[in-house]
């Protein structure tokens, strides 16, 4: 009752337009997609070679040129994306 309570309900509903709007304007109108640096589209059946390309790119520049497109638009907070969300603490603290 609680999940169907939730998925006919409201809650999160804003931050859902949000994203797919956000996916709209970037071009993304299809999945699987990757999204690199925020900016960078790249399909999901795409070649390594395109991925190592780009990889190698930021590499060579040292830096990440841009951040996570939906962090605020869905409430993660800067530090579970500075951390990740799946840390190795995490997955230790899972295991125990």
């Amino acid at each position: 009752n609680e999940i169907l309570t939730f998925l006919n309900g409201n809650e999160g509903r804003y931050e859902i337009q949000m994203a797919l709007r956000t996916l709209d304007d970037i071009g993304v109108h299809g999945i699987p997609k990757f999204i690199i640096e925020g900016r960078t589209v790249v399909d999901g059946a795409a070649r390594s070679d395109t991925f190592v390309d780009i990889f190698r790119d930021i590499e060579m520049r040292g830096k990440i040129a841009g951040g996570p497109i939906f962090g605020e638009i869905l409430g993660v907070s800067d530090d579970i994306i500075q951390r990740g969300s799946h840390s190795i603490q995490d997955l230790d603290a899972a295991a125990a």
